[in-house]
């Protein structure tokens, strides 16, 4: 039989998949489709989007109202039920104290949801169907009033990714020149929400892309009818440029969403590498002995452009990174670093058992049965080898890994990282292709246990360390007229002189002179203390609007977590005016989709927020987290950020003991240290005591089993190979 297909989401296979956007319902392996009733499409909207609860909380969500002997006997009714609507296949399994799917990718809402996180678009789109759909769309849950609450957040978190995955799905598509496929998916979203101004920019330049002039008009004009009926506004000035462009029919508008002018390209990426011939030739002397690279420097010195030229000039390669915030978030830079992977090589079959393994760190990939704890030797080497394993594979397709900002990288993600990293020079050893690994950071910034990794493999031969330097005069100069600047060659001197020569010193300056129309000027007679970049960046932070500047320090807070979709919810604006925000940013450089251009960007911008605004973001990006079933962690540090211990202490004691189940048990100590010391500041002395033996407990086990998961240096570097 045919599969049915919904969208692009396909429901043929040996399993039932499970819809609640939308109409609620269940799909068969043979096209089969049951209607779900409304607690049990609830029970599995919260599993797809919390992961494994709480089976007693989750009853009292749903029989609110019930004592608890009979909401527990309902639950066991409605599990019943549930697997008899598909056929006797589990849906939902548990035991006595927890509840998870047996499959979150093949509830739509979990696979939206990861899809998004991982900035697969295509996928996300594919989860949704093209014309979308309500979470629980025709329930209400009125009788249920925390499960109605949550349910508020969750669809509007649910809107954004939706929303988020069609606009860059729209620019990626247009950008290619496939207008036909943009305008489809525009179409579809104009439907779903016809007064948003967004999808209706999309179309109607793209059907003046197609050529279709009135088609366009039109489509201006039942917006405009649409914005004033609804809700009594007139379209913003961006769409009215548009529409003059339209009309003058003189040329295809393009994407302009700010009056504010964009900074030239070659500010924000230099067209040429210069004074990097010394750091260059250690680097081929590295890559000839087999040696693994690290590049460092100071902020700002190329590090990252250095590392990216040069793999560019030896093979394929990939780039992951650490973020500021990685630290708190055990295994937050890895897990970032096998998605981005993932995204790039979508075709990659990772076994079944790294699958489930994998699984304590990217839950979409779970597709198993409850994990046992990582409470045995046995178990976490299983754990540390997946991730060996998953790092070749997804590699394969690679000659050569970029890992940049390796400063920010969390200990966990180190530790896995050099647990594996032994087994690629055995493999070279062999006479195989090994992945060779360009790893960048900071001069002086790098973790003590980080550092003590770098330092054994430099001392078996393993690896070389390239300094960079600033750049000399003469650097600054080719550097300067390669940029194409009119009038900047003139200030090279004073521009060395001022910058000492750091590469991005000299952007932000060539930035600050542009912005105040000074290129073609004397030098200024003033400016910030040449040492640091800080000060110039706040020159131009200021000239932002306000909701850029408020979405920048957004940004700056959330950190290594940051989604755009969070603007509109955290700062309780529409989504029309978060997408101004942002696109000024990017005109201005300050973002590039949702990361800082720069980490002295970032720190910039935490440097200008006084400390009562920081708490209270702090706290309302608590509260949208929540909503988004964020790591405890993460929702523990800003709820801590924010001042309120009280409401951060749950969280971080879940954490620890969420880590103690399905992590290496170091991570969960730390936790348990963290919460006990925050008990004791606040009083709770008995609570304090209790973490501190389940610290105890967890260092216990991480410590029998520790000598066996440290990496070996034994084997020499591998000779020298070319491609």
């Amino acid at each position: 039989m045919t599969a049915r297909q919904r969208g692009g989401w396909r429901v043929a296979g040996t399993q039932w998949r499970v819809q609640v956007l939308g109409l609620a319902q269940l799909w068969g392996p043979e096209g089969q489709r049951v209607r779900l009733e409304r607690r049990a499409a609830a029970l599995l909207a919260w599993l797809g989007l919390q992961g494994p609860s709480s089976k007693h909380a989750l009853a009292s969500l749903l029989w609110p109202d019930s004592p608890p002997t009979t909401a527990r006997n309902n639950m066991r009714q409605l599990l019943r039920r549930l697997r008899l609507a598909s056929g006797g296949e589990a849906l939902v399994e548990g035991d006595t104290e927890r509840l998870a799917l047996v499959a979150p990718s093949n509830v739509d809402v979990a696979s939206l949801k990861s899809t998004t996180e991982a900035r697969a678009y295509a996928q996300a789109l594919e989860s949704v169907g093209a014309e979308g759909g309500a979470l629980l769309a025709g329930f209400d849950f009125d009788d249920c009033p925390e499960l109605a609450r949550w349910l508020d957040g969750a669809r509007a978190g649910v809107e954004g990714w939706v929303r988020e995955a069609r606009e860059a799905r729209i620019e990626h598509l247009t950008s290619g020149g496939d207008w036909s496929a943009a305008l489809g998916l525009a179409q579809a979203w104009a439907r779903q929400e016809p007064e948003s101004e967004q999808a209706g920019r999309h179309l109607i330049r793209l059907h003046y892309l197609q050529g279709d002039r009135g088609a366009a008009l039109a489509a201006f004009e039942q917006l405009r009818g649409v914005l004033e009926r609804e809700l009594g506004v007139t379209p913003l000035p961006e769409t009215l440029a548009l529409v003059r462009e339209v009309e003058k029919g003189t040329q295809r508008p393009r994407p302009t969403a700010s009056p504010r002018t964009a900074l030239p390209l070659s500010v924000l990426r230099p067209p040429v590498l210069v004074g990097r011939e010394a750091a260059w030739r250690q680097l081929e002397d590295g890559w000839e002995a087999g040696q693994m690279l690290f590049i460092s420097g100071a902020p700002g010195s190329g590090k990252t452009r250095l590392a990216e030229e040069f793999a560019t000039a030896k093979g394929r390669w990939g780039r992951v990174e650490g973020r500021e915030g990685d630290s708190d978030v055990p295994f937050a830079s890895q897990a970032r670093a096998f998605r981005t992977q993932l995204a790039r090589w979508p075709d990659v079959k990772l076994p079944d058992w790294v699958r489930t393994e994998l699984s304590r760190i990217l839950p979409e990939l779970g597709e198993t049965r409850l994990l046992p704890p990582l409470d045995s030797e046995t178990g976490m080497l299983r754990f540390y080898d997946a991730g060996a394993v998953a790092l070749y594979l997804l590699h394969e397709h690679d000659d050569i890994s970029i890992a940049d900002d390796v400063q920010y990288w969390d200990a966990a993600s180190t530790k896995s990282f050099f647990f594996a990293l032994p087994r690629m020079f055995e493999a070279a050893s062999r006479g195989t292709q090994p992945l060779r690994f360009i790893d960048c950071y900071r001069r002086g910034e790098l973790p003590a246990a980080t550092r003590a990794h770098v330092v054994r493999l430099l001392d078996a031969g393993l690896a070389r360390v390239v300094e960079l330097e600033a750049l000399t005069g003469e650097g600054v100069k080719r550097m300067v007229a390669a940029m194409g600047l009119p009038g900047a060659e003139a200030h090279a001197d004073n521009l060395t002189r001022y910058t000492g020569g750091n590469p991005l010193y000299v952007v932000e300056t060539l930035k600050h002179l542009l912005e105040t129309d000074s290129l073609l000027r004397d030098w200024p007679q003033r400016l910030p203390p040449p040492d640091r970049v800080g000060p110039l960046i706040q020159l131009r932070l200021e000239r932002l609007s306000a909701l850029a500047l408020q979405c920048a320090r957004l940004a700056a807070l959330a950190g290594a977590f940051f989604r755009t979709s969070l603007v509109p919810r955290v700062l309780q604006v529409t989504a029309a005016a978060a997408h101004e925000a942002l696109v000024e940013l990017e005109s201005a450089q300050i973002l590039l989709g949702e990361r800082f251009s720069h980490d002295l960007v970032m720190e910039a911008v935490r440097a200008g927020m006084v400390p009562g605004e920081e708490r209270a973001l702090h706290g309302r990006l608590a509260t949208a987290l929540e909503e988004d079933a964020a790591p405890a962690i993460l929702l523990a540090h800003h709820w801590i950020e924010a001042g309120r211990v009280e409401r951060g202490l749950p969280h971080l004691l879940a954490s620890a003991h969420s880590d103690e189940q399905v992590l290496p048990p170091e991570q969960a100590a730390d936790h348990y240290a963290r919460a006990a010391a925050l008990m004791v500041a606040t009083g709770q002395l008995e609570d304090a005591v209790r973490a501190r033996a389940a610290e105890a407990r967890c260092r216990l086990q991480a410590s029998a089993a520790g000598p066996h998961l440290q990496p070996a240096w034994s084997a020499r570097a591998p000779a020298g190979r070319t491609r």
